[in-house]
């Protein structure tokens, strides 16, 4: 090479070791900067989803508590009512206590013992709450036979909502009021067209209790046996004292013994009271 050429400078263009070095050295510190910038911005969105998850769950937990707290602090209240007032026996109830007696000329002992099991969500009693019921207190009523009810709730089992179980505290309520016939007739004309579908607590101790005739002080005493749940041991002694015979409802019984009745037993009151004779014996 030439001393002239050798003093010659290079191109400012013509590439170089060194700037080659330094641009790759920049592209790694701009894909290091996106890389932290998209890792900061992943950490940003898990703190914020995660504190949203723990807002949540304090708002649930806070939610539950409160519902815990007011359903403890509805059945202290229902309690303390019910302890201030005490348990009541119905009316009309059986000196066991596993039953209501439909009327006191039922109390002879040598007139066959007709006993009526029954369910407020069962369809059948409804029926027979209409057919069959009001022939057997019209002989009762006239000392032929003695008639006594039993009121189960069993198909509370199938069902939400109690509903058997809250007629059954309303219809013994009705009975202190010495009004059992008259309200039980009309829960059962009430009775939702749906099986378990039931009724609600104003009905029962509102709307059905002033249907069946009781007003004033009252229906405001009925009122306050059923809020405060003042036959509910005699409601659940009842239940408890339920025979293993009777399997079914509406079940009928002459004296201990399984009654069917057929559409000829129901034809006129002597009809029905010969059916209940001959099972008698």
């Amino acid at each position: 090479m030439s001393k002239s050429k050798q003093g010659q400078q290079r191109p400012a263009s013509d590439p170089t070791p060194g700037g080659k070095s330094s641009a790759a050295a920049n592209s790694r510190r701009d894909q290091l900067r996106a890389q932290q910038a998209a890792e900061a911005q992943r950490a940003r969105t898990r703190r914020i989803i995660t504190a949203a998850a723990v807002a949540l769950a304090v708002l649930i937990v806070a939610i539950v508590a409160v519902v815990l707290v007011q359903n403890n602090q509805r059945q202290l209240e229902a309690d303390s009512l019910r302890g201030s007032q005490g348990q009541v026996t119905p009316l009309n109830a059986t000196e066991d206590g596993s039953g209501l007696v439909y009327t006191s000329s039922t109390g002879s002992i040598d007139k066959p013992l007709v006993e009526v099991y029954l369910d407020f969500q069962c369809p059948g009693c409804a029926q027979a709450s209409a057919v069959v019921d009001p022939l057997l207190e019209q002989l009762a009523e006239s000392g032929k036979i003695q008639l006594t009810y039993h009121m189960l709730y069993g198909l509370d089992r199938g069902f939400p909502g109690n509903h058997s179980y809250r007629a059954a505290l309303a219809a013994t309520c009705a009975d202190v009021q010495d009004a059992f016939s008259a309200y039980t007739k009309t829960v059962f004309a009430n009775q939702p067209v749906r099986e378990g579908d039931g009724w609600t607590d104003e009905q029962l101790r509102g709307t059905l209790a002033q249907q069946a005739g009781l007003a004033g002080e009252q229906l405001t005493a009925f009122q306050g046996c059923y809020d405060a749940k003042s036959t509910s041991d005699f409601v659940e002694a009842m239940y408890n004292a339920t025979p293993d015979y009777v399997t079914h409802t509406p079940f009928f019984a002459v004296d201990g013994k399984e009654m069917p009745i057929a559409n000829a037993d129901l034809a006129s009151q002597d009809a029905l009271l010969s059916a209940i004779e001959r099972i008698a014996g």
